[in-house]
């Protein structure tokens, strides 16, 4: 019987998932809202009090703490977030705002979105056990995670392993952070829209080609259906990600890499064949022949921001 449990949250741009996690991994109740950044932080940190109050009203025991991972830098002792671009916030201090906001007796704990994903992954996921490994997730953009001795590298200034904003081209695609040609906006769901637009006037028999308001899921399904278009966007994705992958593996040589998100799960088996080639063009073939990569094991994104409260030090609230 279930003892304890913690509430997971995860904060995308798009989507806020939520889950109630047991000391196991297993999501007992899961659910989403939608982020809607433009509306505000207010109005995103209120959706995420909604959400987390939902599932602690329907717990089957008690809850000892809600995780919540977040895009941008984030500074898990001080409980502040700077620089989530996808989200429009500069700097939030969220532990204390969500604590104030959920009126409750409980430990708030935050992590980056993707590092608190890899620690989901290696404690409950695709890296149990494994003590080295490196995590990419692809959604709304494109994340990574380093995990080294068991231990999340953050970096000097907690930007370790944003990948996402490594430049393919100076002089590509305008990011949301205000540079130039980021990987996301190739490969991430926000890059493959970009694609479309690009595109479009290229494939004038293609059905995607003639969508008012596509989405990346209709892009998805139009591969599905060999939709030439569609396959070309997701071609040019997935060398995108091969760089990614060249990077990571020249630089560390990891066992592992975990290729995780939604949109790492729904779009793998169109973006990983061209990945893969082009990790082989870029890297000694002893290289990537030393490294794994494999899908996340973890269907419920938000399993990993409770990951934190079953690992994180005892704080006072």
């Amino acid at each position: 019987m279930t003892q304890q449990v913690a509430v997971g949250v995860d904060i995308g741009g798009t989507k806020i998932a939520f889950a109630l996690v047991d000391e196991t991994g297993r999501a007992l109740a899961d659910h989403q809202l939608p982020t809607r950044p433009q509306e505000g932080e207010a109005a995103v940190l209120e959706r995420v009090v909604q959400g987390v109050h939902e599932l602690m009203h329907s717990a089957p025991a008690p809850v000892v703490g809600v995780g919540v991972g977040c895009p941008g830098v984030v500074d898990p002792a001080a409980g502040v977030v700077r620089q989530a671009v996808n989200l429009g916030w500069a700097q939030v201090s969220l532990r204390a705002e969500l604590e104030r906001r959920l009126r409750a007796h409980i430990p708030v704990h935050i992590q980056n979105d993707v590092k608190a994903a890899a620690l989901g992954e290696h404690t409950f996921g695709a890296a149990r056990g494994q003590a080295d490994f490196v995590y990419l997730a692809l959604g709304t953009g494109l994340g990574g995670a380093v995990v080294a001795h068991g231990q999340v590298v953050t970096g000097a200034a907690g930007f370790a392993t944003e990948v996402g904003h490594l430049s393919l081209d100076p002089e590509g695609r305008r990011c949301s952070c205000g540079r130039q040609g980021c990987v996301e906006m190739y490969v991430g769901g926000i890059g493959l829209l970009a694609s479309l637009e690009l595109y479009r006037d290229r494939y004038p028999s293609s059905a995607l080609a003639q969508a008012n308001e596509p989405t990346t899921a209709s892009i998805l399904s139009a591969a599905q259906a060999s939709d030439p278009l569609a396959l070309a966007i997701l071609e040019e994705g997935g060398r995108a990600l091969g760089w990614v992958l060249g990077m990571c593996v020249g630089i560390l040589n990891p066992p592992l890499i975990v290729i995780g998100g939604g949109l790492g799960h729904a779009a793998w088996q169109w973006l990983m064949p061209p990945a893969l080639r082009e990790l082989r063009r870029r890297v000694l073939p002893q290289a990537a022949d030393s490294t794994q990569i494999v899908p996340s094991a973890i269907s419920v994104s938000a399993v990993g921001a409770a990951s934190l409260v079953w690992h994180a030090p005892q704080r006072a609230c």
